[in-house]
């Protein structure tokens, strides 16, 4: 069974049911917001959507006046303010001290890249089951100025009402990334009540981070960072198959001092999309500098191989999510219509199915031994088992014949970064990722590290902008390097564009072993 919340908190000096949010969170109840925006809100959020406006919001008889709200999301779930937009609500924005059901800031998050409405519910969940904090999730339906927006889900938001349930004091500073930001470049911190802002700590994670001897890097880390926490955190969101968390994109994560243990503090974040591949790996090619720190030491590698059989087998259980999952689809059915209720019935289904077979697989790795790397013919290995990721309304992929050969094509009807991707696992080396690319009408995104049709390692940023436009079939490459002795790496064929499409030759999607 999943462990309760109760049991899983990090402190002992407040009953459960005296938290900030306890009723509502704990009650399996679905809000019903009303949002009222006057025409310069409306207007200021069409063209300045991450400023705050003044609003007012009805929860039944409970009225609270001058609101902020903003919009949020990014590619994939950022929607226009007339469309069904993820949203920031922050209630005591423009002074005072109102509170909702106890909490400051709360976040609607539209769920456009999961429809099941189940994957932040669950990985926070399974985060707290394992001891790792991690923000309280509900549901909520939503309506902006007479308008029914629909179905959303309600997150707390990471303020000092939130860490109050985990740590005595709640002094620390906590950070949170910019696009791809790791803990050695720039982090925003965001607002809490440490009483001053003093990056040192922050500097000397880095610092441990980098450290090239990995004896001394491991004493060094210890200093700074709960390690046994954070081999937790990054097992968990291996689990969940959390690609786009710290560990394996450096993206979706905040990182808390704790004052008390004088250490920092890992915690998940944007966690939309969970399960999307069972079958992914135990042991991923690692992102995130703090995470590969800690894995190439011998310490690191036997405390995460140890820990990770675990948490499997105590946290991760099928059964119990599944459970889970049919208790909030039938929690929400009241507030749906009966179409939205059978599509989201439908979407739970598919999601119990990734469930069960992301155990299945985890379980049958964990027995097997260990894998062995590609094999390459005369420094040339052929890439297989595309799958697509991130397909939408706004993005189509499927498998074609251009010019008599077959390609993965990507076409972008809005904006969307759609991809097909591929793991392999390789020894240690220089790679260069080569295919063929043709494109038509491309538009690039307005915002974004990447922007056009291009190649990619996840978690490595790249050098220059894709191909836009139109061109005929043209060669393209991305050059990368494993680190350690053999590691995961996921290979990226994406279109990141409001238009156009790309393909990619099949049969050119190779990689070369390079000096």
């Amino acid at each position: 069974m999943l462990i309760p919340f109760a049991t899983v908190l990090a402190i002992d000096f407040k009953p459960v049911d005296s938290l900030p949010g306890h009723d509502l969170f704990e009650g399996g109840q679905v809000c019903r917001l009303e949002i009222k925006v006057d025409a310069p809100g409306l207007a200021s959020l069409r063209t300045n959507p991450r400023e705050f406006i003044r609003a007012e919001i009805q929860e039944g008889a409970s009225s609270y006046a001058h609101v902020g709200v903003r919009l949020k999301g990014s590619v994939g779930s950022f929607q226009e303010v007339d469309e069904k937009p993820d949203l920031t609500l922050d209630f005591a924005c423009f002074g005072g001290s109102q509170k909702f059901h106890g909490l400051r800031r709360i976040h609607l998050n539209n769920s456009v890249e999961d429809p099941s409405y189940c994957h932040e519910l669950l990985g926070s969940d399974l985060f707290r089951a394992a001891g790792v904090p991690a923000p309280r999730v509900a549901h909520a339906v939503v309506t902006l100025n007479g308008r029914r927006l629909g179905l959303f889900v309600l997150k707390e938001g990471a303020t000092e009402d939130f860490l109050s349930c985990f740590f005595k004091q709640v002094g620390g500073n906590l950070y949170e990334p910019g696009e791809g930001h790791d803990v050695n470049q720039r982090l925003k911190r965001n607002a809490v009540a440490a009483p001053k802002q003093n990056r040192a700590a922050l500097q000397e994670l880095a610092r441990a981070a980098l450290e090239t001897n990995a004896a001394a890097r491991w004493e060094t880390l210890e200093g700074t960072l709960d390690v046994r926490e954070f081999v937790d955190f990054m097992i968990m969101e291996v689990i969940l198959d959390h690609r786009d968390g710290y560990s394996m994109a450096r993206n979706n994560y905040r990182v808390y001092f704790d004052i008390d243990s004088d250490r920092f503090v890992f915690l998940p974040q944007g966690m939309d999309l969970l399960f999307g591949h069972p079958n992914a790996t135990w042991q991923p090619s690692l992102a995130g500098l703090v995470a590969r720190a800690v894995i190439e030491t011998a310490q690191g590698r036997q405390l995460y191989q140890e820990r990770f059989g675990v948490l499997l087998t105590n946290v991760f259980h099928a059964t119990a999510l599944q459970s889970r999952v049919d208790q909030t689809v039938a929690a929400l059915r009241p507030v749906l219509s009966a179409q939205e209720y059978a599509d989201l019935r439908q979407q739970a289904d598919l999601l119990k199915e990734r469930i069960a077979r992301r155990q299945i697989s985890l379980q049958s790795q964990l027995t097997q031994p260990l894998r062995q790397p590609l094999a390459f013919t005369n420094g040339t290995a052929r890439v297989g088992c595309w799958t697509k990721v991130d397909e939408s309304p706004a993005a189509r992929l499927d498998l074609c014949q251009i010019d008599q050969a077959p390609a993965l094509r990507i076409v972008a009807q809005s904006d969307s970064g759609a991809s097909w991707r591929a793991e392999a696992f390789l020894a240690r080396g220089r790679y260069r990722f080569k295919a063929r690319v043709k494109v038509t009408g491309v538009k690039p995104l307005s915002f974004g590290r990447h922007q056009g049709a291009a190649l990619r390692i996840a978690g490595q940023e790249l050098p220059d902008s894709g191909l836009t436009g139109s061109s005929a079939w043209r060669d393209i490459a991305a050059e990368f390097e494993v680190k350690d002795e053999a590691g995961e790496v996921e290979l990226i064929c994406e279109l990141r564009a409001v238009g156009g499409e790309a393909c990619f030759a099949l049969d050119s999607l190779k990689l070369y072993q390079t000096p």
